[in-house]
């Protein structure tokens, strides 16, 4: 066996010197016979970081370009195949290079903070923070709201706003808090937004209080807040604001309407049967209260944005709220 394969063995050989001299590379022997057909596989030499250095402004210029398309182009490109783990980790390499590390990231949010306040003067950026037994302090949460964002908004735009949270995609876990008020043709108009580990009553109250100080809220009279159903949020608003008119959306209120019917459609029939005779707008008034000063009973326009920033959910933390100040910039522009 050993023979055979020292019987195959190609014999190509060629030996080559760099020349400092001449920046150049010097053949100092070749032998050209080839017994052997060419490989199109170089295993550990076509490396990810090689691969993600020639695929850099591609990166940029497609961010959702396909695996098995950077495959066809390797291989028409470079004569070379690749498999889809060496493209991914390749992908991976490059928008690390691009973007910079989540370490990187989570350390210069203070620096982005002060960049913001001095380009954005009387802002409020806040940056909250964790001290651990090592003496270390450790990101918890970070604070935007933009003053041109919130004085128009007290100048021109309808009294009504709705808090909504949805989970941040990528590699930064946590979740985004949105504030999100209605301006005059009662379309979105972005208010602020806080970056959270997790949605409590600490990240919620602590985002509320800075909101209602930003916003001149003082204790809601004259003020509509729409949210959906969760845990304690109505406990919270009711305390930082006492006087605020607080709706839930009307998908909570359809849910909760008809677990209630399933229930008694469940216990009693005979109730059920009665309940359902009745004309629609007798059994709504026992679920929705009439008299609001707002008649908006959807938070579809917190629901909008969440999907519209979806893309942004999936980056780096700084990335990501640059790519929200861009879209909000986009908008009002």
């Amino acid at each position: 066996m050993w023979q055979e394969e020292e019987e195959n063995k190609c014999p190509f050989r060629i030996y080559a010197a760099w020349m400092y001299k001449e920046r150049s590379f010097h053949i100092k022997a070749m032998n050209g016979d080839h017994k052997c057909s060419r490989q199109f596989k170089f295993g550990s030499i076509v490396s990810p970081e090689w691969i993600g250095r020639h695929y850099v402004i591609e990166t940029v210029n497609k961010p959702k370009m396909k695996l098995q398309e950077m495959i066809d182009d390797i291989k028409q490109r470079y004569r070379c195949v690749v498999s889809i783990g060496q493209v991914r980790r390749a992908r991976k390499w490059a928008k690390n290079l691009i973007e910079g590390t989540i370490t990187e990231h989570y350390a210069r949010i203070c620096d982005y903070a002060h960049e913001l306040l001095r380009s954005n003067p009387r802002s409020t950026f806040q940056v909250g923070v964790t001290t651990n037994l090592d003496g270390k302090n450790y990101f918890h949460r970070f604070y935007i709201c933009f003053k041109a964002l919130s004085v128009s908004w007290k100048r021109g735009c309808r009294r009504v706003i709705g808090l909504d949270g949805c989970f941040l995609k990528g590699q930064v876990k946590g979740e985004l808090l949105t504030v999100i008020g209605r301006d005059a043709n009662n379309q979105v108009y972005p208010l602020a937004w806080a970056v959270v580990d997790v949605e409590n009553k600490s990240n919620w109250t602590w985002f509320l209080e800075l909101l209602s100080g930003d916003l001149d809220l003082i204790d809601g009279r004259g003020l509509v807040v729409i949210s959906d159903q969760h845990k304690g949020l109505l406990q919270f608003v009711k305390d930082i604001l006492p006087h605020v008119e607080h709706k839930q959306s009307r998908s909570c209120v359809e849910g909760d309407f008809k677990r209630h019917m399933d229930t008694i459609k469940n216990l009693n029939p005979g109730a059920y049967e009665h309940l359902m005779s009745k004309e629609p707008q007798t059994w709504c008034r026992a679920y929705m209260s009439t008299g609001y000063a707002c008649e908006a009973v959807e938070n579809s326009i917190s629901e909008c944005f969440n999907s519209i920033i979806v893309d942004a959910r999936k980056k780096p933390l700084i990335t990501m709220l640059e790519e929200i100040m861009i879209y909000i910039m986009d908008r009002f522009a």
